[in-house]
């Protein structure tokens, strides 16, 4: 009896789901965390505190659903500066002996810091004004070396933006003050090109680091007849909000922020990055690269969507009402 024959093309197909089958098993292997603990660092100039902490927590939980777990295949190890910026050189040399598998930093200090003590590390960035400026990468799209990760800004044209929000709920605005850090490394150019298409007068604070010199920065910008305050995102400023917030409401001066944390912990509007949404794209770079994704390799992201918040309860403090334009876009409100 003669065999049946298979044509060529049969023959092809039967081959590719062979191959196909057998490759499958693999794959879904690959897509297992492997069973070697990892170990995890992250570097953060402040502690988290109560309206930060969910920051973190949305990380943890981004991790767990992608396979890495506490106490099972994943350690982590959190450094934090307590504010002083001089302490991270040697907190970040602790995590590479520590020899952790990739390093997580937040803010431009701490990212250069953990840059300087490891060549060889990959290192995420979870938020960082204007990496390519700072040069925490070569570019966003080929960052180049053992650096990758997210900007919390989406470019110089927030300035601009933030300040037209200030201005919507203040229309009469003339002269704005502006919460700075060296710390933070904050280019304060872009805000002053905003400010001179606005046409408004900008008072900057000094270098601003401790309680006291907050106290002192806003008791001179009443001083100087400012009649709002636009406090970025900075790491000192961010260690500093409970404080920041409350200093402008003592001196009943409208604010507007870089995150919606600062709403929360009182203050009047923010526009900017959600920083839990950011630590969970920051959590999926860490899982690529746990896979074998080289930091060269991933390009660095900014921001896709921004957050505007507001506290109707602070603004009815001031005695301002919120315009309804700016309360129906407002993805956070507090009332």
């Amino acid at each position: 009896m003669q065999r049946p024959r298979c044509s060529g093309r049969a023959a092809s197909i039967a081959i590719a789901a062979l191959l196909l089958a057998l490759a499958g098993p693999l794959s879904a292997l690959d897509a297992q965390p492997p069973t070697r603990t990892v170990r995890i660092g992250h570097l953060a100039l402040a502690p988290p505190t109560a309206q930060t902490a969910p920051i973190w927590e949305a990380f943890v939980q981004q991790l767990g659903a992608l396979g890495w777990t506490q106490g099972k295949n994943l350690v982590l190890e959190s450094r934090h500066a307590g504010g002083r910026s001089e302490r991270l050189a040697d907190l970040a040399a602790e995590l590479v002996r520590l020899r952790s598998d990739v390093i997580v930093a937040s803010g431009v200090s701490a990212v250069l810091a953990a840059r300087r003590a490891t060549s060889t590390i990959p290192i995420v960035i979870a938020g960082a004004s204007d990496p390519v400026a700072f040069g925490l990468v070569q570019s966003l799209a080929h960052p180049g070396a053992n650096v990758t990760g997210f900007s919390d800004t989406p470019g110089r044209e927030i300035e601009g933006k933030r300040l037209e929000l200030l201005r919507e709920v203040v229309p009469r605005l003339s002269r704005v003050a502006v919460v700075l850090d060296s710390t933070a490394r904050r280019d304060p150019a872009p805000i002053h090109d905003a400010a001179k298409t606005l046409r408004l007068t900008l008072l900057l604070s000094r270098e601003t680091a401790d309680p006291e010199e907050f106290r002192q920065t806003f008791a001179a910008f009443k001083r100087e007849r400012a009649e709002a305050v636009y406090a970025p995102e900075t790491p000192v400023n961010a260690r500093h909000r409970d404080l920041i917030a409350a200093l402008a409401a003592e001196h009943r001066l409208p604010a507007i922020y870089g995150s919606r944390e600062f709403v929360d912990a009182g203050g009047l509007i923010s526009y900017g990055s959600s920083f839990p949404e950011l630590y969970r794209r920051a959590a999926v770079y860490v899982d690529r690269i746990l896979r074998g994704a080289r930091p060269a390799d991933l390009p660095v992201e900014q921001p896709a969507r921004l957050e505007l918040a507001v506290n109707l309860r602070a603004a009815a403090a001031l005695g301002l009402t919120i315009p309804h334009s700016i309360i129906i876009r407002a993805e956070h409100v507090v009332r």
